[in-house]
């Protein structure tokens, strides 16, 4: 027999809690939503400094699945969405290396000597791959030698690994990479790019114009999330649950659906779970994120979304420019540089730890040695992301199977969606159909949030034709 859900409590107001409550709703459920932060659309919000808008992270909109296609279709008009060709880049030895990396620039853009050296190693590595392939369980290095070689691995990964993950990648679990960082294109014909095969949507005015979206949609339905109401336990009594916000409200409901991060729910649960599954969540961790937007009042001609920085004569992981993002990131004939500076804290730091005015001066110093100057600079935003990404480390899935398997067994009606509350390296489309699943699951229908996104080959590259409106 179906469940009746009467009373569900989302946790979290990001892409996959707004996703849950609006598949409740095309249900006829009416949710009630909590969220920590002053905002709506977690790391996929826009923030704002009057004309300018920031996206922390970069958040392009692709996605292989029709249902999610349809959702961003409902909830943005055609005119509101603009279509990119992906041009990436990383900044080595002074030179914009295209990226994914192209075998012809690898052999001809640094040189001779380092073109050769580099082929070397990446033939070598490929000998060796057929006797001893690196496999699922092989850490990022391992992975990264034997995919590159480990002369183009240390020249345009090993740094970039280091600053994004805070750690060192023999300590990093590889299964992520498959799908976050492409192989080496040989390709012989000149006028070959690699971003022609990747291509994606945004929307004008950032990913955040989504979740508002939603947000106003679901508002029509009676269902407006409560922000800056940070859930600090989640008690179960048998039959109902109640949570315990920061200000001491407490609400009940008889279904929890939870984006919240998963380290944090267990530690709020009551009754407490037992001590291996508490084990499990403190050995989860995290990547804190914090854009340093700087708007400069002069023309520079970077023809990137992103530029990656392995170098370490610079402390940004990443740089996105907005300018090739959208043009309604920035004020109506701006004609200057748009740029975010991404700088990722590590498990054991603290996104607050420096104020604006000394992130400001580290982003500035970086742009100086870049080459790009500050001279000009028209406005500086500082955005933080706590609990950015989940980390992948060799133990995460064991930990995750405990907590998981355990929270099965005993609270059947408390469903994880979403990337942190799953505590996986999702897309945003991943999270978003975790929470579909976990919607339809949970009414009986035979589907699995758990096996979403467990294609290891899954890229973001083309458009559905409902994505493109055909």
């Amino acid at each position: 027999m179906e469940p009746q859900i009467k009373n569900p409590l989302i946790i979290g107001a990001g892409p996959a809690g707004l996703t849950a409550a609006l598949e409740l709703a095309k249900r006829g459920v009416t949710s009630r939503i909590y969220e920590a932060s002053g905002n709506v659309g977690g790391l996929a919000r826009t923030q704002s400094n009057g004309d300018f808008l920031v996206d922390s992270g970069g958040h392009r909109f692709f996605t292989r699945y029709e249902k999610v296609a349809e959702l961003w279709n409902s909830l943005l008009p055609p005119d509101q969405w603009t279509t990119v060709r992906r041009r990436s880049a990383m900044v080595v030895h002074g030179h914009y290396v295209r990226y994914p990396l192209v075998g012809r620039d690898l052999l001809t853009q640094m040189g001779f000597r380092r073109g050769m050296r580099g082929l070397g190693s990446f033939l070598w590595s490929r000998t060796r791959r057929g006797m001893q392939p690196a496999g699922d369980s092989a850490s990022f290095r391992a992975w990264g030698t034997e995919e590159f070689g480990r002369y183009w691995y240390e020249m345009f990964f090993d740094g970039y690994v280091r600053k994004t993950w805070q750690a060192d990648p023999d300590g990093i679990a590889s299964d992520w990479a498959n799908q976050r960082i492409r192989s080496i294109v040989w390709h012989l014909r000149k006028r070959f790019d690699a971003a022609d095969q990747d291509v994606f949507r945004y929307p004008r005015r950032g990913p955040g114009q989504v979740w508002d979206a939603a947000a106003a949609q679901l508002a029509v339905d009676g269902i407006v999330p409560a922000l800056s109401s940070r859930v600090v336990k989640v008690r179960f009594d048998g039959q109902e649950w109640t949570l315990e916000l920061h200000s001491g409200e407490l609400v009940s409901g008889d279904v929890v659906f939870s984006s919240m991060p998963l380290r944090s729910l267990v530690r709020a649960l009551e009754p407490t779970p037992p001590q291996h599954v508490r084990a499990a969540a403190a050995r989860l961790k995290y990547r804190g994120l914090i854009t340093v937007a700087v708007a400069l009042r002069g023309r520079h001609d970077i023809p990137f979304h992103w530029i990656y920085t392995p170098s370490k004569s610079v402390e940004v992981g990443r740089i996105q420019n907005y300018d090739r993002w959208s043009s309604g990131l920035a004020p109506d004939g701006w004609d200057g540089t748009f740029l975010g500076l991404e700088y990722f804290i590590g498990p054991d730091g603290d996104v607050y730890e420096h104020d604006d005015e000394h992130l400001t001066c580290i982003a500035l110093e970086d742009l100086r040695t870049l080459g790009i100057g500050d001279s000009d600079v028209e406005q500086v935003m500082v955005v933080r992301s706590p609990f950015a990404y989940p980390i992948c480390d060799a133990a995460r899935d064991r930990n995750v199977a405990r907590i998981r398997n355990y929270l099965l067994r005993n609270y059947p009606t408390l469903r994880l969606v979403g990337r942190n509350g799953m505590h996986r390296y999702d897309n945003q489309d991943h999270a978003m159909l975790s929470a579909m699943h976990s919607v339809a699951q949970y009414f009986g229908d035979d589907v699995d949030p758990w096996q979403v996104n467990t294609d290891r080959g899954y890229h973001e590259a083309g458009l559905l034709k409902k994505e493109v409106g055909l």
